[in-house]
């Protein structure tokens, strides 16, 4: 697609392939981050079961054990945090190119509709209205990523009451942080139903796994080479459906935990909010 533009502005052309770059970008530090997080879950998984051990009793290994895997938590926790700013500052520029993208398709939009409009030809008229409708579904496409992302950097936004802050001031940052909370109980019900259906599917998998051994345990399916391949098949992607079973479950603790503390905020928010209102409501009240 070839859109008329000025020199001084981006082209459609070079606008897609910085797209193109920054999904790869984030794709690849997505895929670091998933490895921390399933790392960080066996961790903490670990951590919690040797808490609970101690409670019953000392034990010399296991606190050893619990001081070293905190430790190691903490460090993985530093290394998320920079991969958080990472995609932070992808998710930005994504977000840059595609009002760009979302500009530029406005334009040829209006240029196609002119066209149509203007031409007396009915099957130019027929392909420029086709070219508007695809147009229009590309545009509103990146219109939708932009406000899904947009979402992501609202979650990073870090909500404090000023001193000087006013009534107004301070509604408007509790809706901030209503929609934080929004945000995320939102990403956890998705996980919810992706757990569920990867679940449904490695059993329905595994079933189809331990049939086809089963089959293939005797004298002639042992020499059948085509089930022996959709048995290595079958055992690869089981595999590789429990590894995304494991990102998805550390992906929803990590958003449990940000819920909490989310909340906590909320609560000193509101603790806050109320001694700065209060004068300003008896000095109203006089």
């Amino acid at each position: 697609m070839s859109l008329p533009v000025s020199a001084q502005t981006p082209t459609y052309s070079s606008l897609k392939n910085q797209l193109i770059q920054i999904v790869e970008q984030i794709k690849t530090v997505q895929s670091q981050q998933d490895d921390l997080l399933r790392r960080n879950k066996k961790f903490t998984d670990r951590i919690n079961l040797s808490k609970q051990k101690l409670q019953k009793g000392s034990n010399l290994f296991l606190e050893l054990r619990l001081q070293n895997d905190l430790t190691a938590s903490r460090e993985l926790a530093d290394q998320m945090q920079g991969i958080d700013k990472k995609i932070y500052g992808l998710t930005n520029q994504s977000i840059n190119v595609k009002k760009q993208l979302v500009n530029l398709l406005n334009a040829e939009i209006n240029r196609l509709s002119q066209e149509a409009d203007t031409t007396t030809n009915t099957r130019k008229r027929l392909q420029r209205l086709q070219d508007v409708i695809r147009t229009q579904k590309e545009k509103e496409a990146y219109q939708s990523q932009i406000t899904e992302e947009s979402n992501e950097l609202l979650l990073s936004l870090e909500v404090i009451i000023a001193n000087d802050d006013g009534p107004d001031d301070i509604l408007q940052k509790v809706e901030i942080l209503k929609d934080q909370c929004d945000i995320i109980r939102d990403k956890e019900r998705k996980l919810d139903s992706q757990i569920q259906d990867t679940r449904k599917n490695i059993n329905m998998q595994r079933n189809m796994l331990e049939l086809l051994q089963d089959i293939g345990s005797s004298e002639e399916g042992k020499q059948d080479t085509d089930r022996n391949l959709r048995i290595a098949e079958l055992y690869e992607k089981v595999t590789d459906m429990e590894v995304s079973l494991e990102v998805m479950m550390a992906k929803k603790e990590m958003w449990q935990a940000r819920e909490k503390i989310l909340a906590g905020k909320i609560e000193q928010f509101y603790r806050e909010a109320s001694k700065i209102l209060q004068p300003n409501l008896q000095r109203r009240n006089r």
